[in-house]
This record gives C-alpha cells, sequence and structure tokens, in this order.
C-alpha cells in the first residue's frame, strides 16, 4: 500500500478541511492530546456517535455533514478524513463496490427492500499511523448499532484502538471488489444518488428513526416491519400512505413480469 504523500494532507472540494468550524473542532477534541493515535481514535468516536448514520444524498462538504449531524457512510468517512487531515494525520479513503441488497442486509424490512440498489458503493476512512495504513470505519453510530446488531450481524459496534483495523462485520461475499486507496473521493461524492431527494429517502430515514426509538428486541424483521408499519401509521400517516401505495405497485409489477416471462 502506498505510503502517505502531501495529497494525503490536503483540502478538497468536498473535503474541505480549511473550514473553520472543522478546524475547531478538531483542535478542541484534540486539546490535550499529543500522541497521533489517540487524536486519531478521539476523532473516529466523535464523528461515528455524533453523526447518526442515514442514507440518501452523499453530495455534501465535510463541513455540511457536520453542520447537519447526520450523514451517509460516504459522508461519515469524508467528514473524518477532514478532522485527521487537519489534525496533521495522512488519512484516505477505502471504496468498496458491494452487494446492495446483500450488504444492508436484515436490516432492511421487506416493505423498502426492492428500493435499495443491486449495487452499491461503501466508503470508509483510512488512517496512517505507525508507519502503517489502519481502517477506521464510523458509519454506523452506537445507538443504531445497539438497536440493531441483534437481528444484523453487520450492524455490529466498531471500536477502535488506533492500532488494528476496525471495520464494518461485512460477509465477504457481499464484497464486489475492494478498489483500494483513494486520497480525494470528490468523483464519487459528486456523484448524483438515484434517491437523492425522494419520498424512498425519507420512508428509510424513517425506518431508521423507528429502530433508534423502538425499545422492544425483535429478531423476527417481519415482525419488527409490522410494527415500523403501526409507528409510521401513527406519526407520519402521509408516508405511511405512500410506503403501502410502493408496495401494491410493486406487487402488480411483479405478477405482470411473471405473466410476459
Amino acid at each position: 500500500m502506498k505510503e502517505p504523500s502531501q495529497e494525503f494532507l490536503e483540502t478538497t472540494y468536498y473535503c474541505d478541511l480549511h473550514n473553520p468550524a472543522i478546524r475547531d473542532l478538531a483542535e478542541r477534541l484534540t486539546l490535550d492530546l499529543t500522541a497521533d493515535k489517540m487524536k486519531a481514535v478521539k476523532l473516529f468516536y466523535w464523528v461515528r456517535d455524533n453523526i447518526l448514520y442515514s442514507v440518501g444524498n452523499w453530495k455534501k462538504r465535510a463541513s455540511e455533514t457536520l453542520k447537519s449531524h447526520v450523514g451517509t457512510c460516504t459522508n461519515k468517512a469524508n467528514l473524518l478524513v477532514a478532522l485527521l487531515r487537519v489534525s496533521g494525520i495522512p488519512a484516505g479513503y477505502r471504496v468498496l463496490r458491494v452487494k446492495g441488497r446483500d450488504y444492508f442486509g436484515p436490516i432492511a424490512p421487506p416493505s423498502l427492500r426492492h428500493r435499495v440498489q443491486a449495487n452499491t458503493v461503501h466508503i470508509h476512512a483510512y488512517a496512517f499511523l505507525n508507519e502503517k495504513w489502519i481502517k477506521c470505519d464510523p458509519s454506523d453510530d452506537i445507538a443504531l448499532s445497539q438497536k440493531t446488531s441483534h437481528f444484523n450481524p453487520q450492524s455490529k459496534v466498531v471500536e477502535w484502538d488506533g492500532e488494528n483495523d476496525a471495520e464494518l462485520n461485512l460477509d465477504p461475499t457481499h464484497i464486489i471488489e475492494d478498489l483500494g486507496l483513494f486520497s480525494n473521493v470528490d468523483h464519487f461524492i459528486g456523484k448524483r444518488p438515484h434517491y437523492s431527494k425522494t419520498v424512498v429517502v425519507s420512508l428509510g430515514n424513517l425506518y431508521i428513526k423507528f429502530l433508534r426509538e423502538y425499545e422492544e428486541i425483535i429478531h423476527d424483521i417481519n415482525i419488527l416491519e409490522r410494527h415500523f408499519k403501526r409507528w409510521l401509521r401513527r406519526r407520519h400517516p402521509l408516508h405511511f400512505i405512500i410506503l403501502h401505495i410502493d408496495a401494491v405497485i410493486h406487487k402488480l409489477l411483479i405478477s405482470i413480469k411473471k405473466l410476459f416471462a
């Protein structure tokens, strides 16, 4: 793996580490720390748990993710890279092509699973510490991990010691290709998401909100989905109607395909 050149410390359009808010946060979090490892770990945990995981629009600068306090895996990795770089720690990105419907696995309710892209990209951060590149993935916040890991192994809480790789608990068969280490992923972030502003994204993020709030431990995704629909009908009736209509249309399309197959 490549040695860290200057490009792993530089700002880019989306990794806008020159932004005052990013600089101020990095300085505040690492004020009493001298070792790069301790700084990196502190920044990792802050991003993991203070930026809530969401789906949808990843086309955001690091400073925008910081301001909104929500983001996709790409957004969270990008913010972590910005905070590491502004702290003088070389940082980059690992880009994976994954099977979307398998990658999201049992966490996706059946009524929304057909809306997940078949193939998608997962991006997490790399930090250069102790003369080696170390993977650190802050995608899932602690609250989401604790509420879902009992039925979704991939949601297992990711802990990091600054010495060993810290990755999501991905099934290797769900990874199509490891594209490797990048110093700049602006070309990935700049791509317009298929569902960036649609009701599909709203439903996905409402489901994630439901998972964070729901107290009962349920292992069966079908039972969990029924609870989600009741929650949605009570809290967001318009989205409940849209979800129902979408499910009806999806079943109709499947029937038509079978008819003409």
